[in-house]
């Protein structure tokens, strides 16, 4: 009965992997790259991620074989009582120990998915933040180059000195080296996204949705974040996993110890040694398994509290630049309602339309940080 509901929980967890495979949406036929969109094409060509599958077939394939082998009648002749006590417990953790690669095979495959869409995801927006940082790049060597042609003419007229003149060429050049550098990133950037979901991307001709929606920073829960981070991260099951068959062999072992204990016809020195050396090494396996969970669990306490701290961080920041949007635009008002009166020059306006279009872009860049450290939050929750 064990080996059955064994076996059709793992047909169970392989039904819901497909079913959440198959829950992607279809790509649309336009060139606007979604983040979903991004996120399937790189699980269809990975190739690590596809052949998981047949590792979880091999893997159920030996706990067959595993659980057939050591569940027939035990044919071997021991040497003594202690010898058979500690078969009989190898015996058995040896199915455990196969019934485990199974579920590390299927652990594997959800955080390959994982892993996948996560790092679609940093590098997604990595190419929005740095495409908005282009623009603004743009934008200030325009106005640089705007300033300069302005001050050739003063410097012709007389107006200004061969010094300042120099100055507004050495800011127009420096802002020229910063939209370059601006460019490249986006660049690179690009070329990051493109290996992560294997297909080449051209920053001329390829664009990418940048509908951007802030996150519920408010409704973070650190415990169901934690939650899901000792279940799916790889660290942490790794740990369980061997807290868990460590905690499976000492109680095998202590049955087996009180078990034979008062049945041995003979108590020599030489075979209470083995029962008591089987039993302690069971028990500080248990011990080492149990302590590096605690300690494990310290260190996401630490970790996750400084995420948490940060992002709020984050949003305030976010929330400060809304605030700085306002004033920008009462500020846009007041220089039109000037210009018209020709209190202030046009180039004078349209220089605070511009430092307008910067903040907006820098709300942009804002939500998409937030974006990113809000999956790194909850990267986990696979539900």
């Amino acid at each position: 009965m064990k080996k059955l509901c064994f076996i059709i929980s793992i047909v169970l967890c392989m039904t819901l992997l497909f079913s959440s495979a198959k829950a992607f949406a279809d790509t649309a036929d336009d060139n606007v790259l979604t983040l979903e969109e991004a996120k399937k094409m790189a699980l269809e060509n990975d190739v690590q991620f596809n052949v998981q599958q047949s590792n979880i077939q091999k893997a159920s394939e030996n706990y067959e074989d595993v659980y057939d082998n050591n569940t027939k009648t035990d044919k071997t002749k021991y040497s003594n009582t202690a010898a058979r006590a500690s078969g009989e417990v190898s015996r058995k953790i040896a199915i455990e120990n196969a019934a485990s690669s199974v579920r590390k095979a299927i652990f594997n495959r959800n955080d390959l998915k994982r892993a996948s869409d996560y790092n679609v995801t940093v590098a997604f927006y990595g190419v929005i933040k740095a495409k908005y940082a282009v623009i603004n790049a743009e934008a200030d060597m325009n106005q640089k180059e705007n300033n300069l042609e302005t001050a050739k003419i003063k410097y012709s007229l007389g107006i200004i000195t061969k010094n300042s003149l120099s100055q507004v060429e050495t800011a127009y050049t420096a802002s020229k080296t910063s939209y370059n550098n601006a460019f490249s990133e986006l660049q690179n950037s690009m070329s990051k996204l493109s290996n992560n979901i294997g297909k080449n991307l051209d920053v001329f001709n390829d664009e990418l949705d940048t509908n951007l929606s802030i996150p519920d920073i408010r409704s973070l829960d650190l415990n169901k974040i934690k939650e899901d981070y000792m279940k799916n991260n790889s660290g942490f099951y790794s740990a369980k996993e061997e807290y868990d068959l460590a905690e499976y062999k000492l109680q095998l072992t202590e049955e087996k110890y009180d078990y034979y204990y008062d049945r041995l016809p003979n108590k020599t020195s030489t075979i209470m040694e083995q029962f008591d050396d089987m039993l302690y090494d069971a028990q500080r396996n248990f011990d080492d398994a149990k302590y590096s969970c605690s300690e494990k669990e310290k260190d996401l306490d630490l970790t996750l509290s400084s995420q948490y701290i940060s992002i709020n961080k984050s949003y305030e920041s976010y929330e400060s630049l809304l605030k700085d949007l306002e004033d920008t635009k009462e500020t846009i008002e007041l220089n039109r309602i000037k210009y018209q009166m020709k209190l202030i020059t046009k180039a004078a306006l349209n220089s605070s339309e511009a430092e307008l279009k910067k903040l907006e872009n820098k709300i942009q860049t804002a939500i998409a940080d937030l974006i990113v450290e809000y999956a790194n939050m909850t990267q986990y929750d696979l539900e």
